[in-house]
């Protein structure tokens, strides 16, 4: 191991234990922040560990204290022990060996350097190159990821020039619904990665797509067009309307790739303080009564974010993030507000039928007529289904409306229905078939009457 490595190992274990070692600690602050730093994983140079324990930190404290930075470093001993077992040559060639391919096993390793004639068949011990390999970070893992410290040391060049997004299952409320039982709201957050200003967050009772474009417009309506969205591959993420979405705007979608949370830091790190600083308030507020529906909670979390984090200074930068964000004179790219719901507009295709009606979402619409047997491409808001845009080979149509059903009963015309509303018919008293039955009667009683006669003129003449 030469002096560069020795002092970036040096530098790591610094950053782990500066904390505790630059300022003065009130009693049993230092056991409780020596907790939260073995509590999380880290990237170790030239390792393949990713926790540090306890005991391990107090072992760097105690180093540093008694000899300083350089008692930080490790020992050189991995170097003597280089010499003494294998020689410099061999083991330059094996580790050029394992960059080659990372795949091949220290044993196929040997293989090769004994049949290339590097080494006599027995003259390397399989364990002690295997651990000058692993001392380097020399190992598979290690060499099929690309360059981790990157990652690590990302930040973007200005204001909106990524917006990372992430969703927290972060605490439970009552439900309103179903007493003595919870409902699990999820924090919806799109996070600014220059300044570290929450562009919108928010909470939510689903973790699905239409909530994260709620989150996402919110956001836009508010602060801009970012130039890129940086998110893991969670299903909301993954949607290809979401991504369609980003095209529209001119947005670049990035992905974390699986398996590699480099980058995601600063949103775990804004987690971790709403984990600290808001949800056990919120939970007090809800034992209360003070906190008991989705809008409650999000009225305190906003007044929560303005102020206890967007004004507190940040330890990366010194500034708070509001203030950064702020001061960054980077142009913001807005959208019209008109043009931004088209944007987040859903898109489906339907086949028109015979009755020139397509259905969407359970419901039946008529569109204009003659396009029987052709596919249409719908567009709408899934919770405003007042309005259901036609489009056909990039022209819009007619908007499409509800079918109504039509009855075989007859009923009133519309103007007729609409007059009788309007206004107090007086009733005639007057009716078709009394006033036939009344006349039938009464032509009756006349034939009665010319019959009689007719008989009585009759006897006279007799």
């Amino acid at each position: 191991m030469d002096e560069k490595q020795r002092q970036e190992i040096a530098n790591f274990r610094y950053g782990l234990i500066a904390p505790l070692v630059t300022r003065r600690l009130e009693p049993g602050e230092q056991a409780q922040l020596l907790k939260e730093i073995a509590r999380h994983s880290y990237d170790i140079p030239f390792s393949t560990a990713k926790m540090v324990s306890v005991r391990t930190l107090e072992r760097y404290i105690k180093a540093y204290k008694e000899g300083g930075w350089d008692a930080l470093k490790p020992s050189p001993r991995a170097d003597l022990l280089r010499s003494k077992t294998i020689e410099p040559e061999v083991l330059e060639k094996a580790i050029a060996l394992k960059k080659e391919n990372p795949a091949r096993s220290v044993r196929q390793i040997m293989a090769i350097l004994e049949l290339a004639k590097f080494v006599q068949p027995g003259e390397l011990k399989e364990s002690t190159l295997s651990k000058q390999l692993r001392r380097r970070g020399i190992t598979k893992k290690a060499l099929e990821t690309d360059n981790k410290s990157s990652f690590r040391r990302f930040e973007a060049e200005h204001r909106n020039a990524c917006w990372q997004g992430d969703v927290q299952h972060t605490l439970y409320l009552p439900h309103l619904e179903k007493k003595g039982k919870k409902k699990m709201a999820y924090l919806v957050v799109f996070l600014d990665d220059y300044s570290r200003y929450a562009v919108h967050a928010q909470f939510y009772f689903e973790e699905r797509v239409p909530r994260l474009e709620d989150c996402l417009k919110k956001a836009i309506l508010k602060h801009g067009v970012p130039s890129m969205i940086y998110v893991d591959n969670g299903a909301i993420y993954s949607s290809h309307h979401f991504a369609r979405i980003c095209g529209r705007l001119g947005t670049q979608l990035k992905h974390t790739k699986p398996y590699r949370p480099q980058g995601r830091g600063k949103q775990e790190k804004f987690f971790r303080f709403v984990d600290q600083s808001f949800v056990p308030e919120a939970y007090d507020l809800i034992e209360q009564g003070k906190i008991q529906t989705l809008a409650d909670l999000n009225q305190f979390f906003t007044a929560w974010l303005e102020v206890a984090y967007h004004q507190k200074v940040h330890n990366s930068f010194k500034q708070r993030p509001m203030d950064r964000y702020q001061k960054c004179d980077h142009p913001i790219r807005t959208i019209p507000p008109h043009e931004l719901i088209e944007v987040f507009l859903l898109e489906e295709t339907r086949k028109v039928d015979k009755t020139n009606c397509v259905s969407l979402l359970g419901t039946t619409f008529e569109v204009e007529p003659g396009f029987v047997g052709e596919k249409v491409q719908l567009r709408f808001d899934p919770y405003d289904m007042s309005i259901i845009q036609v489009w056909k080979e990039e022209k819009r149509l007619k908007d499409a409306v509800i079918m109504v059903q039509r009855s075989m009963k007859w009923e009133k015309p519309v103007e007729s229905r609409k007059l009788e509303s309007e206004e107090t018919i007086q009733k005639t008293g007057l009716n078709y078939i009394e006033l036939v039955y009344e006349e039938y009667q009464e032509q009756q009683k006349q034939n009665h009457q010319s019959g009689f006669v007719s008989l009585m003129e009759e006897g006279e003449s007799v």
